[in-house]
Parts: C-alpha cells; sequence; structure tokens
C-alpha cells in the first residue's frame, strides 16, 4: 500500500499524487465558483483546470459537475466529494500556517469556553503552562456551564462532556475520566450502605444533571439502568459535590473529584464492585480555526493524551 502511495512499480509518482493536485483544483473551482475564477486564482489556465477536473471524474466515475460558458453546479456526487477536497485544501493551508508558527513567536487571541468546575480543575492548569509557553497569545476564557453557541458567541474551542447533537461541529476526545458511585458518611450513616445494585433505587440522588432520571451501571456482567430520584437537583458539578458531601444523597462522581476526598473519609465509595461509564470530555471547534487556536488545541489534545492533563 505504502508503495502504491509513494511510487509506482517503474520508480515514477504515483498518481495518487496527481489526484491530490486534482483535488485541491477542484475545492478552489468549488470556492470561487467557477472555472475561469479558479484558474485565475491557482495562477493556471481554464484549460488546465478543466483538465484536472476531468481527470478526476474519470477516476472516480462519475460527473462532478454541469458546467456551460455561462453556468457552473455541482451534481451530487461532486457536492459529497468536495467536503473531502476542501478538507484537504484547509488541512494543506493549516499545515503551512502552523509551520510559519513556528518560525516566530506565535500571536494573536484564542477564545474558548468550559464548564467552572472541570475547568478550574483541569482545564485552567494547563492553559496557564500554555500561557507560560506562548505569552504573546492572548487567552479570552470563558467560564459557562452552559452549552454555548460558539459560531454566535465568536469562541473558537470548547470543552464539553457528552456526545455532541451538532455535526457540523469537530469533537476530539480530551480525556476520559472514570467515574464511581459515592456517598457522605453522615448520609450512609442515616440511610444505611445499599447491599445491591437493585437496592440504589430506594436511595437518595443528587441528581445531576436536573433532567436525569436514570443512571446505567454494570455488575457482574450485567448492564442494569436504574431510576434515580433525590430532593437535591443540580446543573452545577461543583455543587454536586457540595451537596454529596453535605449528605444529601449519593451521586456518580468523576475520579478527579472522588479519589482525593474518599483518601481523606470525606466520602466513601458506594458499592465498589459496580463499574459506571466513564465521563467523556471534548474539545470542540469549528471545522475553520485559527493558528492560534489550533496551537491551543494540539497543546489541550497532548495535554490530555495518556491521564496527562494536569489537574489543580
Amino acid at each position: 500500500m505504502s508503495n502504491e502511495i509513494i511510487q509506482s512499480d517503474a520508480g515514477e509518482p504515483s498518481p495518487i499524487l496527481d489526484e491530490l493536485r486534482a483535488m485541491a483544483v477542484f475545492a478552489t473551482v468549488v470556492r470561487c465558483g467557477s472555472f475561469a475564477a479558479g484558474a485565475r486564482a491557482l495562477g493556471l489556465t481554464r484549460a488546465v483546470v478543466s483538465h484536472h477536473v476531468r481527470a478526476l471524474e474519470a477516476k472516480l466515475g462519475v460527473p462532478l459537475a454541469q458546467r456551460s460558458t455561462r453556468s457552473f453546479s455541482l451534481t451530487p456526487a461532486g457536492e459529497a466529494f468536495r467536503v473531502h477536497c476542501e478538507r484537504l485544501l484547509d488541512e494543506a493551508h493549516d499545515g503551512i500556517r502552523g509551520m510559519e508558527l513556528l518560525r516566530a513567536e506565535p500571536r494573536g487571541e484564542v477564545r474558548i469556553t468550559c464548564s467552572h468546575h472541570f475547568g478550574n480543575k483541569r482545564i485552567l492548569p494547563a492553559l496557564l503552562e500554555f500561557r507560560r509557553r506562548y505569552p504573546a497569545i492572548r487567552l479570552h476564557v470563558a467560564m459557562n456551564d452552559a452549552n454555548v453557541d460558539l459560531v454566535q458567541q465568536g469562541i473558537e474551542l470548547a470543552v464539553r462532556a457528552g456526545p455532541l447533537p451538532d455535526s457540523s461541529l469537530v469533537a476530539r476526545r480530551l480525556v476520559r475520566e472514570p467515574t464511581m458511585l459515592c456517598a457522605a458518611p453522615a448520609y450512609l450513616r442515616r440511610h444505611r450502605m445499599p447491599a445491591s445494585p437493585a437496592e440504589l433505587e430506594q436511595h437518595r440522588w443528587v441528581v445531576y444533571p436536573p433532567a436525569q432520571r436514570s443512571v446505567t451501571v454494570r455488575a457482574d456482567g450485567r448492564e442494569l439502568q436504574l431510576a434515580v430520584r433525590g430532593d437535591v437537583a443540580t446543573d452545577s458539578a461543583a455543587a454536586r459535590l457540595a451537596f454529596v458531601l453535605a449528605g444529601e444523597g449519593i451521586a456518580r462522581l468523576p475520579a478527579y473529584d472522588a479519589a482525593t476526598l474518599i483518601a481523606s473519609g470525606e466520602l466513601v465509595r458506594v458499592l465498589p464492585e459496580v463499574e459506571t461509564a466513564p465521563l467523556e470530555i471534548f474539545l470542540v471547534h469549528s471545522q475553520r480555526i485559527g493558528p492560534s487556536a489550533r496551537l491551543l488545541r494540539d497543546f489541550l489534545l497532548d495535554a490530555g493524551r495518556d491521564g496527562a492533563l494536569p489537574s489543580s
């Protein structure tokens, strides 16, 4: 496979290089709106641009565009293929811009949003390290527990938990945190430790988020969905922890909250043999972001690999 990509059997450049060039030409034509405009942007003749697109169509076996002397429109296949070609072109441009950043001190501003609790625990220490490494990049950090509209708010990066409903955004997993069921000793003195997963439904919970109606656990090789109810519901992870510590009920807590408190005796792990789903945190951004935001994105992703994201 690698030999096919790099060179042909005769040692000549592989056709894949021509195909990559043709994809870049096609993406430019689409963005410019016509073959003539695309040719001008690329510094090529219209005939050369047309040749690249025709060669691409021949390779794919489908027409990509309908064109005449006055009009240009994409076929359904062309519309689908355009996404890949534009992504290729964007990655090439971003790669060049990224290398330009290495030749000089990176500058600019990045707007990033994250929740108060996870942000203070895990993101803020990383941002401080990023500032030490790149002091000329200005940071605008919005601590917000709500999922804000990135485009409307002019935010380039967002740290969010769970899957994304908006498929137009790019989501890269930043960290995968183990979770566990916990309660305060004071709560367990009043209500006693549950002896089985089924008994969890009889207990009071600190409900987070407020719309949560059940929690999924795994015990003895079986997956169980348990109803949760309680007198306290909150949309704040920090408030959830405070209510659990105050003895208001059981909650599923991430390890970065629970581990130290369990070691100190302020919290007790409930049914340690029961597994709960990990908390998945994603770094989210639009399809195209600036070079400074890409630098911060890559910095955070590197810090998050193998649990290396620092904590306060």
